[in-house]
């Protein structure tokens, strides 16, 4: 008889889009997702703990909140709908943008601490960020008084963010290695961040070059012959950046793709150069056929 095969967290990780971390924190905090143990106390995954992951994912994904589906997952409970009242993102979004507005940035990176540990990136990114940063815009927009100190707050906590995932990250195995390029001198967008964070969990090892003016400049990077190369904007390029762009994508070893808005923008001239590329948000890239696609020819998948 076959043996059932058997998955280390590490595996399950990549397979799910949960983090390792996160699925601790299900196991130990909440009471989900069991594996066995080995002699020596290493966790190990069936398939049956791998559909069970998935379900919760679908259950957080409707508004459920991760304390609330123990006993949704015991019963095999019917899913009849969350109202508006009891959806948890919609409660997260108002409770990081009290302390947001208060300018309290020990409660509110406290917060993200916690939505980061025990919530998959993904639905994250997709049920909470984006959407509240939308939000965010509009109020900044009408710029009312102190609104820098909102702004600036919000870009350090995500800073802070994608350092812990950085650390995080260092005690996992890699699968993939790239470069990761913010073009422009502002400083980064949310977007920019999450699609950090999005490349982090899924295992990929991250070379990131924050700000850059001169596009031309990252020929250099030449060097190391075969090395993936992400290009992120969400802005409009001059037309002397996209001549420096082609000539970067014309002698470029390894393989490169452009996300962000830039891709929206700039779609034909991507399109002649022959550059994969995606826009929309984060979360609507990162889960693209097209990027996906990307991810494989790299290794990742």
């Amino acid at each position: 008889m076959q043996s059932e095969q058997i998955f280390n967290i590490s595996d399950v990780s990549q397979q799910t889009g949960v983090a390792a971390v996160t699925l601790r924190a299900w196991e130990r905090r909440y009471g989900l997702i069991k594996p066995e143990r080995t002699p020596k106390g290493h966790r190990c995954y069936k398939q049956a703990n791998i559909d069970e992951i998935q379900q919760i994912i679908g259950w957080l994904n409707r508004g459920v909140a991760i304390s609330k589906i123990a006993p949704l997952l015991a019963s095999n409970e019917e899913f009849k709908g969350v109202s508006e009242r009891d959806n948890h993102w919609l409660k997260t979004q108002q409770d990081i943008l009290t302390e947001l507005i208060k300018l309290k940035p020990s409660s509110l990176n406290q917060l993200l601490d916690l939505l980061n540990k025990s919530t998959p990136f993904i639905s994250l990114c997709e049920n909470v960020c984006q959407p509240l940063q939308l939000l965010l815009k509009d109020r900044w927009q009408a710029e009312e008084h102190g609104y820098e100190l909102e702004l600036q707050l919000w870009q350090q906590c995500w800073q802070r963010q994608i350092t812990l995932m950085t650390l995080r990250a260092d005690k996992q195995k890699f699968h993939a290695h790239c470069t990761l390029v913010n073009l422009g001198s502002e400083l980064p967008s949310l977007d920019y961040w999450l699609f950090y964070g999005l490349l982090l969990q899924a295992g990929v090892r991250i070379d990131a070059i924050n700000n850059i003016k001169d596009i031309a400049c990252l020929n250099r990077l030449n060097q190391d012959a075969g090395l993936p190369i992400i290009l992120f904007a969400d802005r409009r390029l001059t037309i002397i950046e996209m001549k420096q762009l082609s000539k970067l994508i014309s002698s470029w070893l390894g393989d490169s793709f452009c996300a962000g808005r830039i891709a929206d923008i700039h779609s034909e001239q991507l399109t002649e150069l022959e550059i994969k590329f995606r826009g929309g948000s984060a979360s609507h890239c990162w889960q693209s056929a097209k990027f996906q696609a990307w991810l494989v020819s790299i290794g990742l998948r």
